[in-house]
């Protein structure tokens, strides 16, 4: 019986060997260390499980102090965590007295990303001395400096212009700060150029110079609007705006883009026809006053306004394309609404 049951597990035995083998060469591979430093292993980055990585590199800083690679990789785990405010002071501390163009680089962009300006001008600095002609480092500093520091940010934005991607953004930030002064018009203006380059987080920083100059209500409406642009909030800073200035076509305006934006449509058409009134040459109030028309879906008079900014502003063809897509979708509701005719049957 013994000898049956042997011969029948014969032709498994092969396999048996070779699942052996594998196990072992998986367990010897699973136990080799990820990073040696010094006498220590270290996990390694994009593992997977960075916060049980993290624990690794706590434990390891706790009995042998923090050096600069420890810092650096508990500040690059962060980052894979998803945490990139957690990861900063690793970075800056792994930084100190260094030239790591890549780690700077890394903390200056994580500082854009998270608005804290004078780290990232810092960071932008260091990196400055160590490669003076970097086009993406001055692109930088010059837009974190346009509405502080004017000279400073031309000289930055000169260079930076070496890079043809940048030409149209540094001359046009260029020219207006060649004629800058103590005006929050000209803290607007710089704004302006940001915000018409989607660059979002440098237009608020713009507009709030502006607006902590002399709180004027375009300033202050113009931080709001930039900051919903970002997905922020920036209900406050318009309705300070208003608050200040109620018979502001500007602040009205913003007003009624901020409230579209939160889904009140009811309070943003209110907010529109007040901006129309304010400022009845303005095309762009009635092409707003339209969309708002549309969107509570009085799409007759919102063809209305629409047609009055396609001729007040002369044929413009952003306005022209608004009416054209309201057109369209007026074409599309009067299709699906076309009642259906049917065959009447034959009198008898």
């Amino acid at each position: 019986m013994r000898e049956r049951k042997l011969w029948r597990w014969l032709p498994f035995l092969p396999i048996l060997a070779l699942v052996e083998v594998f196990l072992v060469l998986y367990i010897l591979n699973a136990n080799q260390p990820e990073t040696v430093v010094g006498e220590f292993n270290l996990p390694s980055r994009r593992s997977g499980r960075p916060i049980q990585a993290l624990y690794r590199v706590e434990a390891i800083a706790l009995r042998d102090g923090w050096s600069t690679d420890l810092l650096r990789l508990a500040g690059d785990l962060w980052r894979e965590s998803g945490d990139i405010t957690r990861a900063l002071p690793y970075w800056r501390a792994a930084a100190q007295g260094g030239h790591d163009v890549i780690l700077l680089r890394d903390i200056a962009q994580a500082s854009i990303d998270i608005q804290d300006w004078a780290s990232a001008n810092d960071a932008l600095d260091h990196l400055a001395s160590l490669a003076p002609n970097d086009p993406w480092v001055n692109l930088q500093l010059g837009l974190i400096q346009a509405a502080v520091s004017p000279n400073s940010a031309i000289e930055h934005l000169t260079i930076a212009g070496n890079e043809p991607a940048y030409v149209p953004l540094t001359d046009e930030l260029i020219e207006i700060l060649r004629n800058s002064s103590d005006d929050p018009a000209f803290g607007l203006r710089v704004g302006s150029v940001m915000a018409g380059y989607d660059l979002w987080a440098f237009a608020e920083l713009a507009f709030t110079h502006a607006a902590s100059i002399q709180p004027i209500p375009e300033a202050l409406a113009y931080v709001g609007f930039a900051r919903d642009m970002q997905g922020k909030d920036g209900g406050a800073w318009i309705e300070d705006a208003v608050a200040l200035a109620p018979d502001n076509p500007t602040a009205r305006l913003l007003q009624g883009l901020h409230l579209r934006q939160i889904d009140d449509y009811e309070g943003s058409l209110e907010a529109l026809i007040t901006a129309v009134a304010l400022d009845p040459q303005n095309p762009v109030m009635y092409a707003e006053l339209g969309t708002a028309y549309q969107l509570a879906g009085d799409l007759s008079t919102a063809r209305y306004w629409l047609e009055q900014a396609v001729a007040l502003s002369g044929n413009d063809p952003r306005f022209k394309q608004m009416l054209d897509t309201l057109t369209a979708e007026e074409d599309r509701l009067l299709q699906l609404l076309e009642p259906i005719v049917t065959e009447q049957p034959d009198a008898e």
